[in-house]
């Protein structure tokens, strides 16, 4: 009996091996040895494979919404649309760095910037605006008591409540009920509870950066911050069974 238990054991062992993704078999979604942009280069080289992995799970949950999507519908269609136009957006966003709260404003250069946690924001961001807007609606927001929690963090009138990709009308995802297909119950919260600070902070940005009057204390206590929100992110996604079956695991 205690023979038959230890190779159990050896098995399950094995297989849980098997499964995990180290960071040398962490894959992105793209060919490494076809890389050319700094981005991709610099994704290719993480040695955490943190940033394949979040590259490969993006691109993974972003064609498996495309395909859950009917094409013989307008809805559907303009749907697709606005989903290829995000996709876009994040990529573009990718590309260039566009990342805000990353490090601490006196300090702030353009090497802070050009980083591999500023990748990890934006592929972070994307996946849970993804999966907010499959669960946003009126009836939701009321529910979470959504507009209070964004309020509770800034002392300013909310103007865009969509945050970053606000431009993208992305209201028809949540009819099609697809959150329970890729995400478990309890990445929910998190991801409600990320979004309304995003949205908050995204607010806050606009709305003083563009009077010119931005205050450092203000904006080193929202880098770190971010840092929480991104990490509870990070965790949640990687714990999540039904989104990590995207990757093969």
């Amino acid at each position: 009996m205690q023979k038959i238990l230890i190779v159990l054991g050896l098995c399950l062992m094995l297989a849980i091996s098997a499964n995990a993704q180290s960071p040398k078999e962490a894959k992105p979604s793209f060919d490494c040895s076809k890389a050319t942009t700094k981005v991709e280069k610099m994704i290719c080289n993480d040695k955490s494979g943190e940033l394949q992995k979040l590259d490969r799970l993006y691109s993974k949950l972003y064609f498996s919404i495309l395909k859950s999507i009917p094409k013989n519908t307008k809805e559907g269609q303009e749907t697709r649309e606005k989903l290829k136009y995000f996709n876009h957006s994040v990529m573009s966003n990718r590309n260039i760095f566009q990342c805000y709260f990353v490090a601490p404003f006196e300090t702030k250069k353009q090497e802070d910037r050009q980083s591999n946690y500023c990748i990890k924001q934006i592929y972070l961001e994307a996946i849970a605006t993804l999966a907010f807007r499959m669960i946003d609606s009126e009836a939701n927001r009321k529910k979470w008591n959504f507009n209070q929690k964004m309020e509770d963090f800034i002392n300013i009138p909310i103007i865009n409540k969509n945050g970053t990709y606000d431009g993208i009308n992305m209201n028809f995802l949540s009819n099609y009920n697809l959150f329970s297909k890729f995400f478990e119950n309890t990445t929910q919260s998190v991801v409600v509870d990320f979004m309304a600070y995003n949205i908050a902070q995204w607010n806050y940005f606009i709305t003083y950066s563009l009077r010119n009057e931005i205050g450092i204390y203000h904006f080193d206590m929202i880098v770190d911050e971010y840092k929480e929100y991104y990490n509870d992110l990070y965790q949640a996604f990687t714990e999540d069974k039904k989104l990590n079956k995207l990757l093969g695991n």
